[in-house]
């Protein structure tokens, strides 16, 4: 097998990871609470993933969603034969996987979908394949379609490029495999850290601590030869003059949140600047974003008057099992963190534990009456802590003969994920 393909790591197959954000009904969630319409997920509709890796995303929301049509393609053939593979042991007929790379696939498609996600790859790619993904957004992404983009981005994942040049220049002088050669350039990192070199780096620890995870991992991460972290303002540009979607908020809710998640100082500047797209980027400046979770949109329809809280009333939402079932909560969030007083969270937290609740039974709770926008805020984040997570009205349609098989395949595999039906 070659090591690389157009400077992107081909060796070694990139690790399971799942992410709920990328979920249907996770991004149906959010573009609701942010005030817009969304596909409605409880009829048919279609989730196309680009770069699906093993395809473990995919796989989750197939199942979840018996409604919906899944495609996934990468160009790595030995990630797509493994989510084939599982595709068959489970017995999923929603979801079809295929190997072939963007270019390829917006010559050769000619479905639309209703989303279209694509993770972790566009930083890492060149700007050929970056164009090639919006390309496919703009010309398959139905009206009302969600577009889902993460990537890294400045300041955050800034001090990491000259660590990451020395991976990669360590990877081209040897012959080894990707992962191998990432496990020799972290020790010599190692060796200069101990001699000195980097004692003037900022956040020299918080990168040490990135370096400690699975080498498949970091082989994905920092070896290709286009890693380039971005600037949110730079994106939107690109996405908007391509694709013409617009930007909505994050998949991650917390970031939803200015007033918990911009310190509290910032907030009568931030306050004060008119223009949205410089407004997002100070926002990355005060958080020092490493990474982006952006939500775009094609057409939006945003809700007007009492629209939005009707469509919010309706929303459902399941605890999860290791979500307490009373009393007070601490969040952890990257800025510090915040306590959630008992008598205001506690009496959602035991609703909650006595059945799935929608947003307007939560409302009737004393504490939230007439204050829509405190638990508004107080759901986003119990979502983001992963305690609770929006119900599809169609989950009681769930194969679960399926969902057995799933969960027997991914204990063999040895995949540590928590998807939404995991108590059954």
């Amino acid at each position: 097998m070659k090591k690389r393909d157009d400077g992107y790591v081909l060796d070694t197959s990139y690790p399971m990871f799942y992410y709920k954000e990328m979920e249907p009904i996770w991004l149906s969630c959010i573009t609701n609470f942010l005030g817009f319409k969304a596909p409605d997920i409880t009829k048919e509709f279609s989730y196309l993933e680009l770069a699906c890796g093993t395809g473990i995303n995919l796989l989750v929301s197939a199942i979840s969603n018996p409604n919906g049509s899944f495609i996934g393609i990468d160009f790595n053939e030995k990630h797509i034969q493994i989510a084939q593979d599982a595709v068959k042991v489970m017995g999923i007929t929603n979801l079809e996987f295929i190997h072939c790379d963007f270019a390829t696939f917006l010559k050769n498609n000619d479905k639309k979908f209703d989303f279209i996600v694509n993770h972790g790859t566009y930083s890492w790619i060149s700007p050929v394949h970056q164009k090639s993904i919006l390309d496919i957004v703009s010309k398959f992404l139905n009206n009302l379609g969600i577009f889902y983009l993460h990537y890294m981005c400045h300041p955050g994942s800034t001090p990491l490029l000259p660590i990451q040049k020395l991976l990669n220049i360590v990877d081209y002088h040897t012959d080894e495999k990707s992962n191998k050669s990432i496990e020799m350039g972290i020790s010599l990192f190692k060796d200069l850290d101990e001699a000195g070199t980097f004692i003037d780096y900022a956040r020299i620890e918080a990168i040490k601590n990135s370096l400690h995870k699975d080498s498949s991992y970091l082989a994905h991460e920092f070896l290709t030869d286009f890693w380039n972290p971005l600037y949110s303002i730079d994106v939107h540009k690109m996405v908007f003059d391509v694709t013409k979607t617009g930007y909505l908020g994050s998949s991650n809710t917390f970031e939803n949140i200015d007033n918990l998640s911009i310190p509290s100082k910032i907030q009568p500047v931030l306050q004060k600047v008119k223009s949205p797209i410089l407004k997002e980027y100070i926002k990355d400046l005060a958080r020092n974003q490493k990474q982006r979770e952006d939500i775009f949109q094609k057409d939006s329809i945003p809700f007007i008057g009492e629209d939005h809280i009707n469509c919010l009333n309706k929303i459902r939402f399941k605890r999860m099992s290791d979500c307490p079932k009373s009393g007070a909560v601490v969040f952890k969030t990257p800025i510090g963190d915040i306590n959630a007083p008992k008598e205001i969270i506690s009496p959602v937290l035991e609703a909650l534990a006595k059945k799935d609740c929608t947003f307007e039974e939560l409302l009737n709770i004393e504490h939230f009456k007439n204050q829509p926008r405190l638990l508004y805020e107080t759901i986003l984040m119990l979502m983001y802590m992963e305690y609770i997570y929006p119900s599809s009205l169609n989950f009681e349609i769930i194969n679960y003969d399926i969902t057995k098989r799933f969960n027997k395949w991914i204990k063999e595999n040895r995949i540590k994920i928590k998807p939404i039906w995991d108590k059954y």
